[in-house]
């Protein structure tokens, strides 16, 4: 059945308009954004199909990448675009909503709440740096490493050359555990200690290194595995 075929009062965008967006499920939210369907498929449809393709979880969707989005049937470059962008403004508002870049980070829940966003639901390990100023406020936020299910390999040097390069005072370094148990492992200390090690000899803080495991989160700081 094509969109046109519905009543009014079945069509996602025209529901939205009369009802606020809170009144429509997750995948006619997705139909809206994505705005039309296939030949074959109508919007409604290809949405509730997309969002199987991530198990019906929009943190598992939010995590794809454009190749990944293509893999979908009747997803095409210009709709991976926009759905995308959609989960970008998204993050975008909820770090302004919670004030999170204009006040300083004080300690590992700050931390936490600033990159769940970014790690949580992923099933393989990623790794970032924050980039602070003098006065602990975010400057920049990078991917520094991305591995398999239960690793990933920094590069020590590169962090502090793109802290120097930024004129950062401290950094944080932010990692994920898929696994859901936030410990570090001996491979988690002794990277982090090679990094400590780099960031001091170029005057720079490691303010903390905290790992994220969906709503868990572990940190050196606060377990005093190191000494900044």
């Amino acid at each position: 059945m094509k969109i046109k075929d519905l009543s009014s009062g079945e069509r996602p965008r025209e529901r939205l308009l009369s009802a606020g967006p809170g009144a429509l499920s997750d995948g006619e939210l997705l139909a809206v954004i994505l705005r039309s369907g296939t030949s074959t498929t109508n919007v409604l449809d290809l949405a509730r199909s997309l969002l199987r393709s991530a198990g019906g979880s929009l943190v598992a969707l939010s995590k794809l990448d454009a190749a990944d989005l293509c893999r979908v049937p009747g997803i095409k470059g210009s709709k991976a675009a926009v759905i995308l962008a959609a989960f970008e403004l998204g993050r975008r508002f909820a770090d302004q909503r919670s004030g999170s870049l204009s006040r300083p980070v004080i300690g590992a829940r700050d931390i936490y709440e600033l990159m769940v966003p970014y790690l949580k639901g992923l099933k393989h390990e990623e790794c970032w740096v924050l980039l602070l100023d003098r006065r602990q406020r975010l400057m920049r936020r990078e991917k520094v490493g991305s591995g398999i299910p239960d690793a990933v390999l920094i590069d020590p040097r590169s962090i502090v050359g793109l802290a120097l390069q930024h004129g950062a005072c401290s950094i944080v370094l932010v990692h994920n555990h898929p696994s859901g148990v936030p410990e570090p492992s001996k491979g988690d200390i002794d990277q982090t200690e090679k990094l400590l090690d780099a960031a001091q000899a170029c005057g720079l803080g490691l303010l903390d290194h905290v790992i994220v495991s969906d709503d868990l989160f572990f940190s050196f700081t606060d377990e005093k595995i190191y000494e900044s």
